[in-house]
């Protein structure tokens, strides 16, 4: 049974059944088998629990105001507009606000507890093997966007067809082939990588050879074809940067992604930044689906450590020994220092881990028998070093993400848009508040942000 499936039998929206799940929390694993099937765990919980989770339907599909929220969630209305204000919204706007977000998703960050829930789906304790990292808004945003290659009804009850070529957005290192492949996985395509290095190397020598490597890939149904760096090779400057071949690779990329649509070969590219694209890429018919992907949020950093720290470690690993010995296979351990890793993308996690590795290894290799502490010096050493690649060109990077995001998809991502907004704030010298995602008003510094940061002209930001 799919989750789709469940919610038509319980009477709730898929929307709502995903978001709960999000909104909680909940492990994935708990949930979703790796067939895509929902668990009997999952199953037998939701139907246990079919009165609470039709409550939290019925507010996910309204807006809100202040008092509802208090109503809803049984706390007072100071309560609920302290979290507005400690958000960045003033009180007397906070005060008339409106918004989609759940009324219990404010209720924990505030301090509420779902005892029921954390029973049934306790915090796991093992990050090492987890096949998903956070990031479940956005597989289930994935799920429904992809639902033409794995719902073959679509197409004939919906008349609504495949995608032609899909663009994955976001700043650098945020993980885009980790969800090109990924994406691979839920539709049942192979997976093909072409680098940047190879498509230069094309142009260089026969222009034809890439028309025949993809007329190739035709031959083999069911592949996903990725393109890295795709902004590079089909923005609009593109012409100042390569040869005249590069007219002819373009146009046959073009010209497979419209004829793609009955074709089981799917063109996935990466981009940082949309706005470079000329305006016939992103057309319908061509690379018609832009997915953007999000650094990793505060929960997910911590994750993410304990993930990377713990991967593929031996039972007797003295790794292993140290941060046990430490509680530092725990997410609370983690959390103060994943508060500081703003903005930090999962390439940064991944050298921020690397490094603290080579440390406490360094400090093994001096004497094995030594008490090794995993000491405020050695995390400070480590995340120091990981932040160097933090620098003002990423950031600019990050704040023209979170433009293009709130455009194509603010309303579907709202808890990230908080989220993100209130990262670049901490970085900006002047603090002025901004808008959030989810609440209906208008302000000045809602036109001071766009003006600071150069909405108009994202290029300028990159200067």
């Amino acid at each position: 049974m799919k989750l789709k499936d469940l919610s038509d039998q319980l009477g709730i929206s898929l929307e709502s059944l995903q978001n709960f799940i999000y909104d909680f929390n909940i492990d994935l694993g708990f949930c979703i088998d790796e067939e895509f099937n929902i668990t009997e765990e999952f199953k037998q919980f939701t139907l246990k629990n079919i009165d609470f989770l039709k409550k939290y339907a019925e507010d996910h599909s309204k807006e809100k105001t202040l008092a509802d929220i208090a109503k809803t969630i049984n706390v007072k209305e100071e309560d609920v507009l302290n979290f507005f204000v400690s958000n960045g919204i003033p009180a007397e706007a906070a005060k008339n606000i409106k918004t989609n977000l759940s009324s219990y998703l404010i209720h924990l960050y505030i301090g509420g507890e779902y005892p029921f829930i954390e029973e049934a789906f306790p915090e796991t304790d093992n990050y090492a093997n987890k096949r998903l990292v956070g990031y479940t808004d956005l597989y289930f945003h994935l799920n429904d966007m992809l639902d033409p290659f794995i719902n073959k009804d679509q197409s004939t009850i919906w008349g609504i067809s495949k995608p032609a070529g899909i663009i994955l957005y976001g700043p650098p290192g945020s993980g885009k082939i980790f969800w090109a492949r990924k994406i691979a996985q839920m539709i049942g395509y192979d997976f093909v990588h072409v680098y940047k290095d190879y498509l230069a190397g094309n142009l260089k020598t026969n222009k034809n050879s890439f028309t025949h490597f993809l007329n190739s890939k035709m031959q083999h149904p069911k592949t996903l074809l990725f393109i890295d760096s795709l902004d590079e090779l089909l923005s609009k400057n593109g012409e100042q940067n390569f040869f005249a071949q590069n007219i002819e690779l373009i146009n046959t990329i073009l010209r497979h992604t419209q004829k793609n649509i009955h074709q089981e070969l799917l063109i996935v590219g990466s981009a940082e930044i949309l706005n470079l694209f000329n305006d016939e890429v992103l057309a319908p018919g061509r690379f018609d689906m832009q997915i953007p992907i999000f650094p990793p949020n505060s929960d997910e950093r911590a994750q993410l450590i304990i993930h990377h720290l713990t991967e593929n470690l031996v039972e007797d690993s003295p790794l292993l020994k140290i941060l046990k010995k430490h509680s530092a296979l725990s997410k609370a351990f983690w959390e103060p220092i994943a508060a500081e890793m703003k903005l930090f993308s999962n390439t940064m996690i991944i050298d921020f881990t690397q490094s603290l590795k080579k440390r406490l290894y360094a400090l093994h290799r001096k004497d094995e028998t030594k008490n090794i502490e995993l000491s405020d010096k050695v995390l400070t050493a480590s995340f120091n070093e990981a932040k160097a690649k933090l620098t003002a060109d990423y950031l600019k990077r990050c704040t023209i993400f979170l433009i293009e995001a709130k455009q194509n998809v603010g309303q579907d991502f709202p808890h990230r848009i908080l989220e993100l907004e209130a990262d670049l704030e901490s970085y900006q010298t002047k603090k002025t508040p901004i808008n959030k995602i989810g609440f209906k008003q208008e302000n000045q510094a809602q036109q001071n942000t766009a003006e600071n940061t150069n909405e108009n002209d994202p290029l300028d930001l990159m200067v």
